[in-house]
This record gives structure tokens, sequence and C-alpha cells, in this order.
């Protein structure tokens, strides 16, 4: 086949690569990072084996891009953008593999362009852009061993299942639906026995072995941190149930969850009923995913909503099959789930939540607004560097929060990149750096101490300060109306 044939033949797609890669990058460069991507960036900063949560592969990437790309936004979200556009082209690849249908293939790759879940944030620095790309290599890598009967293609699952541990302890998983394809398969059983499936689980466990060393020798903190310390006095109640629930149907839009369990369940009845090998290896690479992660986050007081999402990844390649080959007709159900209201309504959830990141056209209360976050830390930052300048004359003189999500930006958006003190009660990464306690700043320093209208500043004397001086306001101002405060305090002489 001719380069002109083969680019005809895949021109939609293209189209709609060239598109999303384009928007993905405007957003990136126009909207300043969230507080959890300065956080990230800032691991770059103190490169390590391991981090405290989650693994050590965020802050490697923002790094390298910033490295060369400069430390801005744009240098900070191109792996993400890049990663992202990977990710679509792979799911394209794999669809077709499935299917041998290229219109089926470039809607799933459509749904995974629209879905809010997996297209608010795609170009965002956060642990789930590795993480995505990781785990559909692994289902790609998994498909082609049960297609292909390749015993050596353990070996490259099992690295890239060690990449994916090095990106999110989510990617564990992977072990729990492989396991069941190959348990529930009469067909592949036998893969359970052979050498090369455990060598290539051992090599996996190698590549994340830094991790488990890195915890060996500081006592455990990241296991410590998950299994323990994030659930301390839990006791069941039906909100974060709900939290869930409202979760899936605004992350994925409601049309889209539907066709996800529908897509569940005909998958279920395709393995049971008519003995499929194909359905089965769709319904194994997500039930164990979504069970796992839907119960923790409809239990744990810390869960958020998104922590299924992987699971979802073989339902939507799965879906433009259903529509084209099982739901041309059908009951209500079907012309609820059809294409057109699914893609509408999810293109629309996603275009009205990126349009209020630019402009407010939803009017709500400041702090039910989560894109408001995304404004004033340049300015605040610019601020507290002057502050900053100006104490560090007469002596030493810290900056500190009692927020990590405050810290790291102040970080990111001082000019000089002051690294920021926080200081909480909890066990997290500036403990580690060094920065989660006072106690080691010299007697008489100044101090900064930073806060914003999510956080009330408290009492500032506690910190141990001898005089402290209250600045007017930073005001954030979006379509006329203030939606966010940042307060900055000159502390003077720490008495320890």
């Amino acid at each position: 086949m001719s380069k002109t044939s083969t680019f005809q033949r895949h021109r939609s797609f293209l189209v709609l690569l060239s598109i999303v890669t384009a928007v993905r990058l405007f957003f990136a460069v126009y909207l300043r990072l969230v507080d959890d991507e300065a956080y990230y960036w800032e691991w770059g900063q103190h490169l390590d084996w391991s981090d405290l949560d989650p693994p050590p592969m965020t802050g490697w990437i923002g790094w390298l891009f910033s490295s060369i790309f400069g430390h801005n936004e744009f240098g900070v979200r191109l792996g993400p953008i890049l990663i992202a556009a990977l990710f679509l082209v792979l799911i394209y690849q794999f669809t077709r593999r499935l299917y041998g249908d290229d219109r089926i293939a470039f809607r799933a790759a459509l749904l995974f362009s629209i879905i809010p879940l997996f297209s608010i944030g795609s170009f965002m620095l956060l642990p789930d852009a590795p993480l995505s790309l990781f785990w559909l290599l692994s289902l790609i890598i998994f498909y082609r061993i049960v297609e292909s009967g390749n015993g050596n293609l353990w070996f490259a699952l099992g690295v890239v299942w060690g990449l994916g541990m090095l990106s999110k302890y989510n990617m564990l998983a992977l072990i729990g639906c492989v396991g069941l394809f190959l348990v529930l398969s009469a067909k592949h059983r036998f893969w359970l026995l052979r050498m090369k499936t455990w060598l290539g689980f051992l090599l996996g466990l190698l590549i994340f072995s830094p991790v488990i060393f890195w915890n060996i020798q500081r006592g455990f903190p990241s296991f410590r941190y998950h299994l323990v310390e994030r659930n301390q006095g839990f006791q069941f109640t039906w909100e974060p149930v709900q939290i869930f629930l409202a979760g899936q149907l605004g992350y994925l839009s409601p049309l889209a969850f539907l066709a996800a369990l529908v897509v569940l369940y005909q998958l279920g009845k395709m393995v049971f009923k008519e003995k499929d090998e194909k359905a089965l290896f769709l319904l194994t690479m997500a039930v164990p995913y979504l069970l796992v992660f839907s119960i923790a986050v409809a239990l744990s007081p810390t869960g958020k909503p998104h922590w299924p999402a992987m699971g979802y990844t073989t339902l939507f390649c799965a879906l433009p099959w259903f529509w084209d080959k099982k739901w041309r007709t059908g009951g209500w159900w079907t012309k609820i789930l059809h294409p057109a209201p699914v893609i509408v309504l999810s293109s629309a959830i996603t275009l009205l939540i990126l349009t209020q990141s630019i402009y407010p056209i939803m009017k709500m209360e400041p702090h039910l607004d989560v894109t408001n976050e995304l404004y004033g830390w340049p300015e605040a930052g610019r601020q507290i560097q002057v502050e900053y300048d100006r104490l560090s004359k007469e002596k030493a003189t810290v900056v500190f929060t009692r927020r990590l999500n405050m810290a790291a930006p102040v970080c990111f958006y001082t000019p000089n990149h002051i690294p920021a003190y926080s200081i909480t009660a909890v066990n997290e990464q500036y403990d580690i750096w060094g920065r989660g306690t006072l106690a080691s700043i010299p007697r008489g320093a100044n101090g900064i101490y930073v806060a914003d209208s999510r956080y009330t500043p408290g009492n500032v004397k506690q910190y141990g300060f001898k005089r402290a001086e209250a600045l007017p306001p930073i005001e954030v101002i979006r379509a006329g109306k203030v939606v966010r405060r940042f307060f900055l305090f000159r502390l003077y002489d720490y008495q320890g």
C-alpha cells in the first residue's frame, strides 16, 4: 500500500489527533499549573528513586522536559501532552487489531478524546499520564501473547508492568487482570505453568525494586502512608459512596457511564454463554481494576473518583463495536446509548469544563469552582519574592505554609523558585526533603507565611515568631468577581 493511500485510509484519525493535540497545547500554555502539578514538578528538583506518594516516574518526566524546555507551563506539560498523543495512537491501533475495522477504531479514539475523564487533565503533569500509557501498552502486549502464543513477549510485558509500577501503584491491578484471564481461559491456562510467565513478572519486579529499597531504607513510608495513615480513623459512611457515583457520572458523562456498564454486562453474557475468548480478555482487563478501585473510592475517606479510570479502557474500546454490530436495533436503551447522544453529551461536558477554565460561564460560589485554582499564583509568587528579598536583606528568611499544595506552587511561581516549607502534622514528602518543620531554621530568623482563601490562616503566632505583620490580601478577580484571596504575613525573630 502506498504512503498516499495509507494516509487517506487513516486521514480522519490523523485529523482528530492533530486537533486534539493542538487544543491540549493551547490549554497547557494558557492555564497555570494546578497545585499537584507544581508538587510533581518539585519532585524533579529532588531526583530520587522514589517519593512518598506516588512512585517517582512523574517527577522524572517533569524533570526531563522542564530541564530541556524551561521551568514554565509548557516545559512541565510537554511530557504529558506527548504521552496523551501516543496513548491516542495506541488506542486507535489496538482497537483496529481487536476488530479489524478503521471506523470502529476511529470511534474509540474519538471517545477517549471527548470523555471528560480521559480528556480533562490530559495535558497536565499527573501520575495518571504515565500510568495510562503503560497500562495500555500492557493490554496490547498481553493481547499479542494471547493471539500469537509468543512466550518471549512476557519479558516485554514485565518491563512495561515494572515501568507502570514506577508510575502509580494502581498498576499492581494488572496482576489480578492477567491472572483472572489465565484462570478462566482453558485455552491459555497453560501460561500459569510456564517459566517465561514468571520470569517476566520477576523482571517487572526488578524494575520496580528501587522503590522497594527506597522504602526499606526509610521504614516503608510509602506503604505506611497508603495502607495506614491515609485511612486512620476510618468509619463507614454513605458520603464516599455518593461521591464515587457522582464522580463516575461526572467524569465519564452520564450516558458514557451507562454505556460502559451495559458493555460490561454484555461482555459477561458473551463470555458465559458464547465462550468468546476476545470478550473474556476485554472483561477480565476491566473487572478486577474497576472492582478494586471502585471499592477503594467508595470506602476510603481520601478516595478520588478518577481512581478506577484505567478499568474503563477495554470497555470504551469495545463500545463502538457494540454500536456497530449489536445495537443497531433494539429497545429504548439502545436509542439512548446510540453514538450520537453519548458523543454529544460527553463533548458538551468536556467543552463546558474547558470553557469554564478560561472564562467562568457557570456562575457558582468561588469555593465550588475548582477552575479558580488555576489562577492567582503568578501574582502571588511575585509578591512573595518581593517580600522574601526584603526580609532576607536583614537576616535568614524562610517561606512556609500549612499545606503541601501551597508550598509547591510557591516554589514554582516565585521568580527565584524559593523552596518553601510545609508545616503539617501528617507525614509528607516535605519531611523527607527536610522542609516539614521549622525546627531546623536558626533562632532569630524571619519568615513569610502564605495562605489562601481555601484554608484560614489561623493564629500565625503559633509558629514561634516574636512578631507578625499581615500584608494586604492579593485578590484574584475573574469576570469582575473576587474568586480567591492570598494572605501573606511577615514574621520576625523566630524563637524556636
